[in-house]
């Protein structure tokens, strides 16, 4: 039976313990906001296509990672990571002032080299450029406008109507996915050519009832002129020593018939791969028409 001592005190230490946790819950103070840079505000998952570009650029430089190169859920993995670094103040001065769309080069989305880009000429580059600047400045221009709030006494911009911000994002989530799988099927081309190159070299292996059969027949033949040899071994005709007969010759059609198969195969691969490049240069050349129009329609 506890004594009258013990029980005393185990009444005083319960409403201690109680005191203590609301000591501790009067402790919890809200998390500390952090003053960002250039009087930035804080963002959120949200805000996933409005920092596209910072995202893109962010990838490129901290993470070493292009962003067509990742799958939609690591992606916004990754930006759940670039929204903690934002608002701790944790990032270049740069990201918080904002960036222009048109400085975030093709080489920051992707590490394939365009065959394209190397032949345009100086006036293509600049109309692309400034085409670029236009569209910045009008979605940056549209963006600031909805933070704070519509102006009474705002002067109409003449000119054809611009894509708008979800335009934009639309067209590059879409570039990016074309990116992909044009450098997928680039490898796909390359495993092929190596494997021709291969055959060319050594000649196709025949599969299947074919490379049964001829096995068999080699069986057979080596082991008639085993039986038509004479006692010494050294009795034996030319067409053995040689190389000659009728199964020899057999063989040499079967390897020249698979060849000729195999580059009929071969050219008919040739021929799907050329069109498939050609259809990708017109796609290219239609998004090339496309820029150069929306300069001329800006600038004349």
């Amino acid at each position: 039976m506890p004594s009258r001592r013990s029980r005393s005190r185990s009444r005083d230490r319960r409403p201690r313990r109680r005191d203590y946790s609301r000591d501790r819950s009067r402790s919890r103070s809200p998390e500390h906001r952090v003053d960002l840079p250039n009087h930035a505000s804080p963002i959120s998952e949200s805000d996933y296509f409005k920092k596209f570009d910072e995202l893109r650029l962010w990838l490129k430089e901290e993470k070493g990672k292009y962003i067509n190169e990742l799958t939609s859920d690591k992606t916004r993995s990754y930006f759940r990571k670039f929204v903690k670094a934002w608002n701790r103040g944790k990032l270049s001065l740069k990201y918080y002032e904002g960036l222009d769309s048109s400085s975030v080069l093709a080489s920051e989305q992707t590490g394939y080299k365009w065959n394209f880009t190397s032949n345009q000429t100086r006036a293509d580059g600049n109309a692309l450029r400034s085409a670029r600047e236009e569209i910045s400045a009008a979605t940056n221009a549209r963006d600031s406008s909805s933070h704070a709030g519509s102006s009474s006494s705002g002067t109409r911009v003449l000119g054809p109507t611009l894509p708008s911000a979800s335009d934009l994002t639309l067209a590059r989530e879409f570039e990016v996915e074309r990116e992909g799988e044009e450098r997928r099927y680039k490898r796909k081309r390359d495993k092929m050519e190596a494997k021709d190159r291969v055959e060319d070299m050594v000649g196709p292996k025949s599969v299947g009832r074919e490379a049964m059969l001829e096995k068999k027949q080699l069986r057979r033949d080596n082991d008639r002129a085993f039986r038509e040899r004479g006692d010494d071994g050294l009795d034996m005709d030319e067409s053995t020593t040689m190389g000659g007969g009728d199964s020899f010759k057999d063989r040499i059609a079967k390897r020249d018939a698979a060849k000729r198969r195999f580059e009929h195969k071969a050219e008919e691969k040739n021929v799907a791969i050329r069109e498939r490049a050609n259809a990708i240069r017109e796609k290219e050349k239609a998004t090339m028409d496309m820029f150069q129009q929306l300069a001329k329609q800006r600038f004349g």
